[in-house]
């Protein structure tokens, strides 16, 4: 007759000590992988919320360009003054003599109003 694992024969090979450090050994070794999951699902969370962050840092430096472009564009003299004809405003050039330009004294901090040399006009 063949020997079972339920005879005495199997019993005494495995002991309770061992047993015991083969179920500690799988916790520990369960543990430290669910932790390394867990770990990993973080750094994978927060790669994503960088990746996110350096799109919208670049979609914003876009808009800013994009703005800047059209305030340049809108701010032109030149274009200003194109738009202004074609809307056939009243407004026109001011000439340099009637400018006047304030600028605070260092020493009692008023202001002090400089106005510039006449300029000979250039046509």
């Amino acid at each position: 007759m063949a020997p079972t694992h339920h005879s005495p024969r199997y019993a005494d090979q495995v002991s309770f000590s061992f047993l015991v450090w083969m179920v500690l050994l799988a916790v520990l070794v369960c543990s430290g992988g669910i932790t390394y999951a867990c770990l990993k699902s973080s750094q994978v969370v927060v790669r994503t919320e960088i990746r996110k962050l350096h799109r919208d840092i670049a979609t914003c430096t876009m808009n800013t360009n994009q703005h800047r472009a059209k305030t340049n564009a809108l701010t032109n003299r030149w274009a200003m003054r194109d738009r202004l004809s074609q809307d056939h405003s009243t407004l026109r050039d001011i000439d340099r003599s009637q400018i006047e330009i304030a600028r605070r004294m260092s020493r009692t901090g008023d202001m002090a109003i400089h106005l510039p040399t006449k300029t000979p006009h250039r046509h």
